[in-house]
């Protein structure tokens, strides 16, 4: 039997409306995406990639692949590490990748918001900031999940894969575009990855940051005790597949969040983090418009 391999990966960045992007393009019919593989790090940690290709497949055939063009992956740090997108090119030199970029203050609340949500992170927006560099080093979690300074560094990291992959396999889209043009950024996608046969898409908003609705359900879901872990190690995972761990987290997500226009709500509380992240990212601004030259003045502003 032959195996089925991705062709084309969502690779970030996190908190950019990926998870919508991805469901999407699924949605075409030439198109095999599980939703069970956004953001499952197969080329990003060594236990799933030592797992095999093999390991994905219940996950694809469960999605209903009859030999669609496009089998698509994600992982939003896929963008952040270099070693990942190593290993997609020595997988599929001819992969095709997307990202979607938002402007990187923004995106960096909206990334420390959505990690209060899940209660994962316990400092201040403005301790978060001060102390990233010290906290990436504690564990490979801190390193993905509270470096918002350094996920934010676009240019540096789109330079590090077009040593590896040629510009002609990256699709690189503004957060902008996808919010205010969805149907503009699908067209296209869909002629990026030779999808002549355009579709008519369900926008659907998927993995917004938001508000609790209820602290209390969403601590328990995903509080970080030991019990929990030992109950999901031992009578979830064995007897659910991935497919169906997926379902229940994004039907818990969706409940238990309430939508809230991200850059309204509370935004006077962040003013001064915000100020200083914009100078910050001033110069990785510059810098990225050369890169794809391409105009950010509203990332300035």
């Amino acid at each position: 039997m032959n195996l089925i391999k991705p062709n084309t990966f969502i690779i970030g960045a996190q908190k950019s409306a990926t998870t919508s992007v991805y469901n999407w393009i699924s949605q075409h019919p030439s198109v095999c995406g599980p939703s069970a593989l956004k953001d499952y790090p197969f080329f990003l940690k060594e236990e799933f990639f030592d797992k095999g290709i093999e390991s994905l497949q219940e996950e694809y055939n469960t999605q209903g692949f009859n030999n669609q063009k496009i089998v698509l992956q994600g992982n939003v740090q896929y963008i952040f590490d270099v070693k990942a997108i190593k290993k997609i090119y020595d997988f599929n030199p001819k992969a095709k990748l997307i990202c979607v970029l938002r402007e990187p203050s923004e995106r960096a609340l909206s990334a420390y918001k959505y990690f209060k949500k899940l209660n994962i992170e316990k400092l201040t927006f403005k301790e978060a900031l001060n102390r990233e560099e010290e906290r990436s080093r504690n564990s490979l979690q801190a390193y993905f999940d509270f470096t918002y300074k350094a996920h934010g560094m676009y240019a540096q990291q789109l330079k590090a894969i077009f040593n590896i992959f040629p510009k002609n396999q990256l699709l690189v889209l503004l957060y902008d575009d996808v919010k205010s043009s969805p149907e503009s950024v699908m067209d296209e996608i869909f002629d990026f990855l030779e999808l002549s046969d355009k579709h008519p898409i369900t926008y659907t908003t998927l993995n917004a940051t938001g508000e609790v609705r209820y602290k209390f359900f969403q601590n328990l879901f995903f509080n970080k005790s030991k019990a929990r872990k030992f109950i999901v190690d031992n009578l979830i995972d064995p007897f659910f597949p991935l497919h169906k761990r997926t379902k229940i987290r994004w039907a818990f997500n969706e409940w238990n969040t309430k939508k809230v226009n991200s850059k309204d709500v509370h935004a006077a509380d962040y003013t001064e983090e915000i100020m200083k992240l914009k100078v910050y990212f001033k110069n990785e601004v510059i810098e990225l418009e050369n890169l794809l030259n391409r105009d950010l003045a509203a990332w300035k502003q």
